[in-house]
């Protein structure tokens, strides 16, 4: 057994490199996933169906949509609170366009 980890030392500690990396590679994805998609901060009277349709610029049916989001920030759509933020599954860049060609 010795003679297999003498022999194999160099590419057991690649493979370990390899899968830490990519571990840390993972997270740092997520995290920039989150800047392109909009983040919202629940009003007063919102419900997620209401939010749904405000941005009704996806391919998403409104039940995908709402599922999205519950899954994503980890909240049941009966249960959001006003001052609460978000992320629904709209670009930041669509929105941007939308806006500018509204006016």
């Amino acid at each position: 057994m010795k003679d297999f980890y003498k022999n194999n030392m160099y590419t057991i500690l690649l493979a370990g490199l390899v899968f830490i990396f990519s571990i840390l590679f993972s997270f740092t994805l997520d995290k920039n996933q989150d800047k392109n998609f909009l983040s919202i901060e629940v009003n007063e009277g919102d419900t997620i169906w209401e939010i749904s349709e405000k941005y009704d610029q996806t391919e998403l049916t409104k039940k995908e949509f709402i599922g999205w989001i519950e899954e994503y920030n980890g909240v049941r759509a009966d249960a959001i609170k006003a001052g609460q933020i978000i992320v629904i599954p709209v670009e930041n860049e669509k929105v941007v366009q939308s806006l500018a060609s509204k006016q």
